[in-house]
């Protein structure tokens, strides 16, 4: 069901997939991988076609349609200083919109703070996770993404608020997804350990829609209002408060259909 030629033949790497661990099914991909880093070496991924206990931000649950979804993780020895981890999560949300661009969805955009959509629905998100080792820090990065799905294949609850490359008019394969957002990452995760968070904060928010919008966000200390101003160089959320404050939020969750219209 997984076609490892076509993967490889498509991968544009030097390390990220070149050892690649395929599982019919699994609990956690992001578990597997901090298995892999130990067992088989930084850059090693572990992809599989049914995740039992596949997980999002806080806790939830990421839902994957057997064979149909790409839950795919990778783990890396992190070069750079602890503190610029936060872009981490912008570099794999941004890799899995520009596979998402080169495999012929090209209206796909992001959420902040790891979602990536078509028209509001979602076709992928992120989930990156930071560890001490014995060899030192490193990150996980794991995302699921629709791809062969049909309307029908999704619950009835979620029909109106995801999509999928399918949907959306792409021939894209689980191979060819998952070879592109290897591709993708990996020059982005090498500008993070470089230190250039800049590039990839700026990257990240000309592909976001909701600059200048009224968003509600809730947050571990409670749910915040404001307009959408920017990022900050650490890809903290930086809303305009009625009162004119700014605040700036590192942890959270645009509450969805909150946008409101554009405000000055």
């Amino acid at each position: 069901m997984f076609d490892v030629a076509r993967f490889r033949a498509r991968l544009g790497t030097r390390r990220l997939g070149q050892t690649l661990a395929v599982r019919p099914t699994t609990a956690s991909t992001n578990d597997d991988a901090w298995d892999a880093l130990a067992t088989l070496g930084d850059g090693a991924a572990v992809l599989a076609l049914e995740q039992t206990r596949g997980r999002g931000r806080a806790g939830r649950s990421w839902l994957q349609v057997p064979g149909k979804g790409l839950a795919l993780s990778v783990a890396l020895h992190l070069g750079c200083d602890l503190r610029q981890a936060g872009v981490i999560p912008l570099a794999a949300g941004l890799a899995a919109l520009q596979a998402a661009h080169a495999l012929g969805v090209g209206t796909a955009r992001l959420k902040w703070p790891n979602d990536v959509l078509v028209h509001e629905k979602k076709l992928a998100g992120v989930l990156c996770e930071v560890r001490r080792t014995p060899r030192g820090d490193a990150a996980v990065i794991g995302v699921g993404m629709n791809v062969l799905h049909g309307r029908d294949d999704f619950p009835a609850e979620l029909r109106d608020a995801a999509t999928s490359f399918a949907l959306e008019g792409s021939d894209a394969g689980l191979a060819e997804v998952a070879a592109a957002f290897l591709t993708k990452l990996e020059p982005l995760w090498d500008e993070t350990q470089e230190g250039d968070r800049a590039a990839i904060v700026a990257a990240w928010s000309a592909q976001a829609t909701h600059w200048g919008a009224w968003l509600r966000v809730r947050t571990p200390a409670g749910e915040v209002e404001g307009v959408a101003q920017r990022l900050d160089a650490d890809g903290g959320l930086v809303l305009r408060l009625a009162s004119g404050a700014e605040t700036t939020i590192l942890a959270g969750d645009v509450v969805p259909g909150e946008a409101g219209g554009v405000s000055s």
